[in-house]
C-alpha cells in the first residue's frame, strides 16, 4: 500500500475513533504495516517540519476522542511498541457519560426513527458545530418529549474516559490535542475548554482538529496561532506533502 507513496517528503496522519472489539486485530495490523515504511511521531512534529520545510517520512496516529475503547483496546498495543500518539479532547464531555451534541442527536435519531425527521437531525448535527447553544436547547426539548437516551443500548466503551485515566498515560508518548467543536465566533467557548484542559493535564495543547470542514467553522490561521496551535487537521484526504499547510493537514485513509 505504501511502497509507491513513501518518500522522505511525505508523511501520513492516520485517524481512529471508537475501536470495536472486533476491530482490534485490524487496528494492530495497520499499525504494523505503517511501521515498515515510516517513523512514528507526534502530530506537532509533522506540522513543525512543514513550517521549517524539513523532510517528512513520519506517521502520526491520532484519536478523535479519548473513548474508553481507545484506552482499553488501542493504547496498550501502542505503549507496548513505544509508539507515540495524539488524542484530541473535548473538555465538556470527559468523564461525564455525556456525548458530544452531534453524537447525541445521532443516537436519538436511531432510538426514535418514527418521531424524528432525518433531514432535521442532519441539519442539527451540522449546526452543533456552529451554534452549539441552540442545538443544546433543541436537545433539551428532545429529552423532555422523548425521554433520556436508552444508555443500556449504547456500548459503554463508546463514552469518554475520565481525567484520572488520561493522567495515568505515559506523558512522554502521548500528545494532547483540542477538538474545535465550535466556530471562531465561539472563540471564548474553545478558550474556556483549553483553560480547563491545561488545569487538568498541566500542559499546553499544541495541535487541533476540526470536527467539520474548517471553512464551515470559519477559523482563520491567525486565530489558530493565537491559541498556540502548530498543527491542525482539516477535512482533506491524502498524504502530507511539502504543498500541505500546517493549518489544514490531510488524513490518510486506508483503502477497503
Amino acid at each position: 500500500m505504501f511502497s509507491r507513496l513513501f518518500r522522505q517528503k511525505n508523511s501520513i496522519i492516520v485517524q481512529f475513533d471508537h475501536i470495536d472489539e472486533k476491530d482490534v486485530e485490524d487496528f494492530e495490523g495497520k499499525i504494523e504495516e505503517i511501521a515498515n515504511y515510516y517513523r512514528f511521531s507526534k502530530l506537532e512534529e509533522i506540522g513543525s517540519r512543514l513550517v521549517s520545510r524539513k523532510n517528512q517520512g513520519l506517521a502520526a496516529i491520532v484519536f478523535n476522542n479519548p473513548r474508553k475503547s481507545v484506552l482499553l483496546r488501542a493504547v496498550p498495543f501502542l505503549l507496548s511498541k513505544s509508539i507515540p500518539f495524539t488524542c484530541f479532547l473535548r473538555a465538556d464531555c470527559i468523564g461525564l457519560n455525556k456525548l458530544p451534541l452531534e453524537e447525541e442527536l445521532n443516537f436519538y435519531s436511531q432510538a426514535h426513527p418514527e418521531e424524528l425527521n432525518s433531514k432535521v437531525i442532519a441539519q442539527k448535527m451540522t449546526e452543533a458545530w456552529i451554534q452549539p447553544e441552540e442545538v443544546e436547547k433543541y436537545l433539551l426539548g428532545l429529552r423532555k418529549d422523548l425521554g433520556p437516551l436508552p444508555l443500556d443500548k449504547i456500548d459503554p466503551t463508546f463514552f469518554f474516559s475520565t481525567w484520572g485515566k488520561l493522567l495515568e498515560l505515559p506523558q512522554e508518548l502521548i500528545e494532547w490535542g483540542v477538538t474545535l467543536y465550535a466556530s471562531e465566533q465561539n472563540l471564548k467557548l474553545i478558550e474556556d475548554g483549553i483553560f480547563f484542559m491545561r488545569q487538568q493535564l498541566k500542559c499546553v495543547p499544541k495541535v487541533a482538529r476540526f470536527g467539520v470542514q474548517g471553512e464551515v467553522l470559519g477559523w482563520s490561521e491567525a486565530s489558530l496561532r493565537k491559541l498556540s496551535f502548530s498543527a491542525c487537521l482539516g477535512g482533506k484526504e491524502g498524504a502530507v506533502t511539502q504543498a500541505s499547510h500546517w493549518s489544514d493537514l490531510p488524513i490518510w485513509r486506508f483503502s477497503a
